[in-house]
């Protein structure tokens, strides 16, 4: 029996192993494309069904608009999710009791990891900071979707069977780097949520092995242990609960930014016809077809509106304080001040990457701005279908089309720029006027 339970075990590692081989070779060479967009399916499944796993989302890419809400919120009799919330506000009022507190027993008994150590009041706030955004995050996804107001993330669901043409809508050209960017974005995002629990088990357990007041103190040992694990519990469903997000989030706007670019291929090819009546009714139905696609993607974007504020803010706020910590205040000792500012450095270029990628949907919109304007002058057209081109040039170059960050900011190219030079200013301003203090 215990043969082949291992033999099984042994296969499906093999299978998936056979599986991403093949991703690889995709990233590299020409492939079966049957077999790509099998191996793609599947690694998709697999992504998603970790999410639901960790408690990302109920029901992953299978989203509604049904309202799932009662008394209790989203949770109703999902017992992992009261686990998660119990532990969450325990672990939360611990770490205020361990900043406010002075009495060894007390620390002692809620197993502070940093007794008796330098910079132990700040990291335990820092921790208690992180621990308090994750908590709303968390709490504030699940219960949109309870909500039903993320079904705007099911329009890539099909993606976990085919890549197929007729429900992605666009041509093969812009299917294939849609499909590298599900690849390399799944990739990252699955191997990441597994390796969470392994690296903050080390992160929790090395201030325990390096601390010499372990040895030294009566029944610390024992009562950081068991307060680890919880710990460690909490801090892997909260953090892969933002990765697992972060995947819906960039997929999806991987399509709808592709889907501008497939407009763009289609507009393009339109202008090169010479056929009056042709262009016509092509004219017609591309029109159609723009007004759909940048409704879709504006209901998005204003779904997502405020998510997107809540991931560049806190993501903006914590690589500052990082980096302030771990190069201004040398925190707790060189390695870990080493570690964290190189956190932060990573976290603030990651922001401004994303802005610098996505941001090029604005500037696509304006491409096909130009092309519809010529559009207009290469053709003999009737005055209704000019109307109808002015009106669709009207809607592409509104104020508002584009991945908005809260209510008053749309995302630019030029956010890349901007981002950096305003946490730059930040991080001059903290140290400037904190630094002399701290020495």
């Amino acid at each position: 029996m215990a043969g082949a339970t291992e033999s099984s075990v042994s296969n499906r590692k093999n299978y998936f192993l056979v599986h991403l081989t093949n991703l690889f070779r995709y990233l590299i060479v020409t492939s079966n494309p049957n077999e790509v967009v099998l191996c793609v399916s599947q690694l998709v499944q697999r992504t998603e069904r970790l999410t639901i796993i960790f408690q990302v989302l109920r029901n992953g890419l299978d989203q509604n608009d049904f309202i799932n809400v009662n008394t209790f919120g989203y949770r109703r009799y999902n017992w992992l999710d009261w686990i998660i919330g119990i532990v969450s506000l325990i672990n939360g009022l611990r770490c205020i009791v361990l900043i406010c507190t002075s009495s060894e027993a007390v620390t002692i008994i809620l197993g502070d990891p940093l007794f008796r150590f330098k910079d132990r009041q700040i990291c335990i706030t820092v921790s208690f900071i992180v621990l308090l955004a994750l908590i709303i995050f968390r709490e504030w996804i699940l219960t949109l979707e309870a909500k039903g107001s993320l079904e705007i993330l099911s329009i890539w669901k099909y993606c976990g069977k085919d890549f197929n043409p007729v429900y992605l809508q666009m041509n093969e050209v812009n299917i294939n780097r849609f499909r590298l960017t599900v690849i390399l974005v799944s990739l990252v995002v699955y191997f990441t949520m597994l390796v969470v629990p392994v690296f903050l088990s080390v992160g929790f357990f090395t201030p325990l092995l390096t601390n010499p007041w372990m040895y030294k103190t009566h029944g610390l040992v024992i009562y950081c242990f068991l307060w680890s694990l919880s710990d460690i519990f909490i801090a892997s469903f909260l953090t892969n609960a933002t990765l697992g997000f972060t995947w819906y989030l960039l997929c999806t706007l991987s399509l709808h930014l592709y889907r501008l670019t497939d407009l763009l291929d289609r507009a393009g090819h339109l202008k090169k016809s010479t056929k009056g009546a042709f262009n016509q009714r092509d004219i017609e139905l591309l029109s159609l077809l723009i007004i759909h696609r940048i409704n879709s993607f504006e209901l998005t974007a204003s779904r997502l509106r405020y998510v997107l504020f809540y991931y560049v803010f806190v993501s903006a706020s914590s690589g500052d304080l990082y980096i302030f910590l771990g190069l201004v205040v040398r925190i707790y000792n060189d390695f870990l001040a080493n570690l964290v500012a190189m956190i932060g450095v990573f976290i603030l270029p990651s922001i401004g990457v994303f802005g610098l990628i996505f941001g090029k949907s604005a500037s696509e919109l304006d491409k096909l701005t130009v092309i519809l304007h010529n559009l207009t002058l290469n053709n003999r057209l009737s005055l209704n279908m000019l109307n109808k081109i002015w009106e669709v040039m009207e809607r592409v170059d509104g104020p508002y089309n584009g991945i908005k960050i809260g209510d008053f900011f749309t995302l630019e190219k030029s956010f890349f720029i901007f981002f950096i030079l305003e946490n730059i200013s930040t991080l001059m301003l903290f140290t400037v006027n904190i630094g002399p203090l701290l020495n």
